[in-house]
């Protein structure tokens, strides 16, 4: 047996809005819990600190430091 979790929306008429794709030929027992809080809304866009805003990037901002690079002084 295998658990996979899955969050449902219902529209007005409490019917689900989108069906979960099952495997074929098989039994499914589900248990629904009404979750209470709200659906998180929609955030605006992210934007940098305005002490950040201008600023150019140069390489890669994910590398190690201590990492030497091929090419690259260190």
């Amino acid at each position: 047996m295998q658990a996979h979790r899955a969050v449902l929306e219902t529209d007005e008429q409490g019917r689900l809005k989108d069906m979960p794709v099952l495997p074929p030929h098989t039994r499914v027992e589900a248990i629904f819990l009404v979750l209470e809080e709200p659906p998180p809304s929609p955030t605006a866009a992210r934007r940098p600190p305005a002490a950040l805003s201008g600023l150019q990037i140069l390489g890669d901002v994910v590398a190690s430091r201590s990492a030497p690079q091929p090419g690259r002084p260190r």
